[in-house]
């Protein structure tokens, strides 16, 4: 075969990719895999456009969006899949629009979108800790910490909830209780073989807890178990000390892995 043949066959293949939606979410996600957001956000942006009642690529692309720093694009963007939807990909939108908006520090808009939500699947506990986080970042620690109680009441195993409930007693102010809550939680993570990310999120917390009470050593012990590189690991040294010295560490958040 010459090597214009080969040329044009390669040509080919890639003319038919281009318009193969999940040829280009895999390529999306080896790029995820390699921490290239960039080019993964640009492929699941042509696999949407190709399909855009696909939830798996429109979840994808936000989440691509949002990791490479691009917040108003990502919330742009599940604005715009939310419309071609099935009931159930609606819902699982919502709550991620909910939690872009709420770390876009949009919290009221974040607010407003679950309550119509909420009203209408009330046994949704993906709801209700979306909405608890809402609440928790809006200052409003009572109504968050009731939304955690009502998803737990609904799935009483949730860890999410648990977890979230713990922090907003810390945000209220009831350290012991939540650093014990915390520590129960953590045991019982490790017992039901919680992932890695969720069990580094609660050592996460626990050692926020620790850094307030300006517990600096512990604070740094369990900052350990949050981080994943050595990197995450001297941010979070950093962090907490901070946060022990009232150095103004609350207005940054430590680098531990998401739920």
């Amino acid at each position: 075969m010459s090597t214009s043949d080969v040329q044009s066959q390669n040509a080919s293949r890639e003319r038919r990719a281009a318009q193969d939606p999940e040829a280009l979410a895999r390529i999306g996600d080896a790029a995820a895999r390699q921490n290239d957001m960039k080019t993964a956000a640009a492929f699941y942006g042509k696999a949407v456009a190709l399909k855009p009642d696909n939830l798996r690529f429109a979840l994808s692309y936000a989440e691509a969006l949002a990791s490479s720093g691009r917040a108003d694009e990502a919330i742009s963007a599940v604005r715009g899949a939310l419309p071609h939807m099935a009931e159930n990909g609606k819902m699982r939108l919502t709550v991620v629009l909910a939690r872009l908006l709420t770390a876009s520090r949009h919290n009221q808009d974040a607010i407003a979108l679950l309550r119509p939500a909420i009203a209408s699947r009330p046994d949704d506990a993906a709801l209700q800790i979306a909405m608890g986080v809402a609440l928790d970042t809006a200052q409003d620690h009572a109504g968050a910490q009731t939304a955690y109680r009502r998803a737990l009441a609904i799935d009483p195993s949730s860890l999410s909830a648990q977890n979230d409930l713990a922090l907003s007693q810390v945000l209220a102010g009831h350290k012991a209780e939540a650093l014990s809550d915390l520590r129960r939680l953590r045991t019982l993570a490790v017992e039901q073989g919680a992932s890695d990310a969720q069990i580094a999120t609660i050592d996460g917390n626990i050692a926020i807890i620790y850094a307030l009470e300006g517990d600096v050593q512990n604070a740094r012990r369990s900052g350990t178990g949050a981080a994943v590189t050595d990197s995450d690991r001297r941010e979070n040294a950093l962090f907490y000390s901070l946060l022990a010295a009232g150095g103004g560490g609350r207005d940054v958040m430590p680098s531990t892995p998401a739920d």
